[in-house]
């Protein structure tokens, strides 16, 4: 389970997405809990000192406690995602070409022209958070198709 998280969370997930991002911001990143002297001792330890049941990261986020107040201590996760849904909702220049994008999918009969109308309408205001990243991804599709050429409809 150790060795899952530190793969696939850490390594091949959450780690490049936070130095890429502050490299193209050009902030320096740290990560102190990953510091070498850090990683050799916790290797040194018995496992059940490093889980607590199936809550990983237990001996980092236990050690601090008498040193951090207690709603950071409990602080829930807050992910590494963008707010996408609400910024097209409330930026016009984002919605405008968030819709464009998704009309090139719906001239393509990649989607559904229906359930265009319902994301765009219905879902995406009600639910940003939630239905934001669909609207990401859809977009990020037709984007990458309109770079590589123009529309073709896709014959079933």
């Amino acid at each position: 389970m150790l060795w899952y998280d530190w793969k696939y969370t850490l390594a091949d997930n959450d780690l490049p997405k936070v130095v890429g991002a502050n490299r193209l911001a050009g902030i320096p990143v740290g990560f102190p809990l990953l510091d070498d002297r850090l990683v050799d001792f916790s290797l040194r330890l018995n496992p059940e000192l490093k889980l607590k049941g199936l809550t990983l990261r237990w001996f980092f986020k236990g050690g601090p406690e008498r040193l951090l107040p207690p709603q950071i201590i409990t602080k829930k996760k807050h992910g590494f995602g963008l707010p996408f849904g609400v910024w097209a909702v409330e930026h016009a220049g984002l919605r405008t070409l968030a819709m464009e994008s998704l009309d090139s999918l719906r001239c393509r009969g990649i989607v559904r022209s229906d359930f265009l109308d319902r994301l765009v309408k219905e879902y995406l205001p009600q639910h940003p958070g939630y239905y934001g990243e669909l609207v990401w991804i859809l977009m990020m599709l037709a984007q990458w198709l309109l770079a590589r050429g123009p529309a073709k409809k896709a014959s079933i």
